[in-house]
């Protein structure tokens, strides 16, 4: 069994380091939404989701204290959330928030086990990953028995087994466009989802910020998302499929500070990365041509985006140096 006192890989620190950052992150919405919640059966998995969160948050810490190695600075309750504020989201949006951060997670941690090679980081890994596949049982069970979910579409069952006979198979401009496939139609539907969730979320910050600079990106980002959105349904549409729910409605007209503006443009920035992630998935498993354009040009606004967010954090001062590695050149210099 490999040493669990090794030095930690780049992989390690670098995961680690994020979810450091992400927990306090997480820590300050789910504190919000506990204070805010109605539905009992909803508080319920919030404050699991709370404990589970302080709970891995612990171990890095401990393990940066141990091996010395700075802790990020992040975000806190007295600073960067105002829990007794009004309410800004519906618990119909808080379920659904759980049920996206339990996909998002169980990517990244089946990932950071995948790569890891301390047993105490795998097991750790794999530790979260079993709480991200329970949240999502829980938040999905919930969500499905209270009409919340919307189940996606099924497909006829074939007769026999067959092969494609056409190279037309690929054809998305020019001539007659096939009919999208299951796996196509899962990728266009889970984008529908998040860019819905996450239009609602830029709608709340755009509503709650006193910068008009962040605004307007908040702004612009509800726009795109709305505009993938629109995208992706039309060629669900055209196939006869149904689309999922828009999620405008489950924010309120709450205009008062609730986060920093520094939490609500990394999340922001979190949520970019995220999806362009997820489109380079859906892209890579979706053969018509015209979704391979739409991804690949939909994907580079989102990164023009980025771009443009981060230079917003690194002007205010908030964009954290993530774990590097060493600059030689400036090391021969010195």
């Amino acid at each position: 069994m490999a040493n669990t006192h090794a030095q930690l890989t780049a992989p390690e620190i670098s995961q680690l380091w994020s979810d450091c950052l992400s927990d306090t992150l997480i820590l300050c919405q789910l504190r919000y939404f506990e204070q805010h919640v109605e539905d009992q059966e909803i508080a319920q998995i919030i404050q699991t989701r709370i404990e589970k969160t302080r709970e891995h948050y612990g171990f890095i810490v401990d393990l940066f204290n141990a091996i010395g190695y700075p802790i990020p600075v992040g975000f806190n309750e007295n600073e960067d959330v105002d829990i007794n504020s009004d309410r800004l989201f519906t618990d119909h949006y808080m379920l659904e928030f759980l049920r996206q951060l339990s996909q998002i997670s169980m990517n990244a941690y089946g990932t950071a086990a995948a790569f890891s090679t301390r047993p105490d980081i795998r097991q750790f890994y794999a530790d979260r990953l079993q709480d991200s596949q329970q949240l999502n049982e829980e938040a999905t069970s919930l969500g499905i028995d209270k009409g919340y979910v919307i189940i996606a579409p099924s497909l006829p069952i074939p007769s026999k087994p067959d092969f494609v006979k056409k190279k037309s198979f690929l054809t998305g401009w020019f001539g007659e466009r096939r009919p999208v496939t299951g796996s196509e139609i899962t990728f266009l539907f889970a984008n529908i989802q998040r860019n819905a969730i996450g239009a609602a979320t830029m709608m709340g910050f755009a509503q709650t910020t006193a910068s008009k600079t962040l605004q307007r990106y908040f702004q612009r980002g509800k726009d795109i998302a709305n505009k993938h959105i629109e995208i992706f349904s039309s060629i669900l549409r055209e196939n006869d499929v149904p689309v999922p729910m828009t999620w405008d409605t489950e924010v309120t007209d709450q205009t008062s500070f609730v986060f920093s503006d520094k939490l609500m443009l990394y999340q922001t920035l979190a949520l970019n990365s995220l999806g362009l992630g997820f489109y380079g998935l859906s892209m890579s498993n979706s053969p018509r041509h015209d979704l391979g354009v739409h991804y690949t040009r939909l994907m580079a606004e989102i990164a023009q985006f980025t771009e443009d967010g981060t230079e917003l954090m690194i002007d205010h001062g908030w964009l954290e140096q993530p774990p590097q590695a060493a600059n030689r050149r400036q090391l021969m210099n010195e």
